[in-house]
C-alpha cells in the first residue's frame, strides 16, 4: 500500500514536472555592434530597418530610455526617470554608433512593428537584452513621480474637423503612426499645419512630441479619422520668427489654435514609472 502511495506520488510529480511551461528566452538580436562613434552626428532614433537596427551617435543613456519607456521622448524630459546611481559615468552621455540585426527567425515578426514605439514591443524587448549582455545592465521599476501632461478633449461647442472620405488620397508629407499624413508649412508661407486622414490619437501623440516634456492623451472619444488645419498663435511680444519655439517657453502647446478645431487641453497629472539601475558598466568590446 505504502509502495503505491510513493509511485502516484513520483507519477504526479513527473506529470506536473512535464507539464511545466518551458521558461522562454528572452528576444535578441543575433548580431551586434556597439562602437565609440567620433564622427560627432548626434541621434536618438526608435525607427527600425528592415532586419535591424542602426543608429549613429546615441548614447547608451537615450538608448535605456528608448528601451524601457515606450510613451515617447515627451516622459523622458521630465525629472526622476532614471536613478539608483550615486555618481553617473561620463560614458553613459558619450555617443555610440549602434548596429544590430535581427535573425532570421525572427525577421517576420519585427517586420510587422508599427512606427510609434509603443509599437514596437521586439526593438524595445531586443534593447533590453543587448543592454543586459553588453553593459551588464540589472534594473528594476518603481513608481516614480507624475508627469504634467494634457487630456486633449472635444470643447462645448463641439469639434471642428471634417472627416476623410473612403479611400481618399492624401498628399505627400510626414507619415503618421495609423497612417494619415501631417503637410508642415513650405518656407515662406503662412505657418499652417495640415492633417489629413488623421486620427485624434495621432494628433494627441503630435502634440506630445512638441509640447518639450507635457505628454498629451486623447479623450476625444472621437474614432474616425479627420482632415484639419492647425493655425500658429504667435506671441506678440515675440521676436522669433513665425513657428520657432524657444526651449525654455513655458506654454509651447499654446503656440497651437487647438480651441479653432473646437478641442481644448485641459491639464492633467499622469502616472509614470522611475527606472532604478542597480548595476551597470561600459559596453563590452564587440
Amino acid at each position: 500500500m505504502i509502495r503505491r502511495i510513493i509511485t502516484a506520488a513520483l507519477l504526479t510529480c513527473a506529470t506536473a514536472l512535464a507539464q511545466a511551461p518551458t521558461p522562454t528566452k528572452p528576444l535578441a538580436f543575433e548580431v551586434v555592434s556597439i562602437r565609440p562613434d567620433k564622427s560627432g552626428s548626434m541621434g536618438m532614433s526608435w525607427s527600425t530597418t528592415p532586419d535591424g537596427y542602426r543608429v549613429n551617435g546615441q548614447s547608451i543613456w537615450q538608448t535605456i530610455l528608448i528601451a524601457y519607456f515606450p510613451q515617447g521622448d515627451s516622459y523622458w524630459s521630465t525629472a526622476g526617470r532614471i536613478t539608483g546611481m550615486r555618481t553617473w559615468p561620463a560614458w553613459l552621455s558619450q555617443p555610440y554608433s549602434i548596429n544590430a540585426k535581427v535573425s532570421g527567425a525572427d525577421l517576420a515578426e519585427w517586420q510587422k512593428q508599427g512606427a510609434a514605439l509603443d509599437k514596437k514591443p521586439i526593438l524595445r524587448e531586443m534593447l533590453q537584452t543587448m543592454l543586459a549582455d553588453r553593459c551588464h545592465l540589472v534594473a528594476h521599476r518603481v513608481p516614480g513621480p507624475p508627469v504634467n501632461g494634457f487630456s486633449l478633449e472635444v470643447s462645448k461647442r463641439g469639434p471642428r474637423l471634417a472627416a476623410s472620405k473612403p479611400n481618399e488620397v492624401y498628399p505627400q508629407g510626414a507619415k503618421l503612426a495609423s497612417g494619415g499624413v501631417m503637410v508642415p508649412p513650405h518656407i515662406g508661407d503662412k505657418w499652417l499645419l495640415r492633417f489629413y486622414g488623421t486620427t485624434m490619437a495621432d494628433f494627441a501623440d503630435y502634440l506630445s512630441k512638441n509640447s518639450i516634456g507635457h505628454p498629451v492623451q486623447d479623450h476625444t472619444g472621437l474614432t474616425g479619422r479627420y482632415n484639419f488645419v492647425v493655425s500658429w498663435v504667435d506671441d506678440p511680444d515675440s521676436k522669433r520668427p513665425e513657428g520657432v519655439i524657444s526651449m525654455d517657453d513655458p506654454d509651447v502647446l499654446s503656440h497651437y489654435d487647438i480651441e479653432g478645431l473646437g478641442l481644448r487641453l485641459a491639464p492633467i497629472k499622469l502616472p509614470a514609472e522611475t527606472l532604478v539601475i542597480d548595476h551597470i558598466e561600459k559596453p563590452s568590446d564587440n
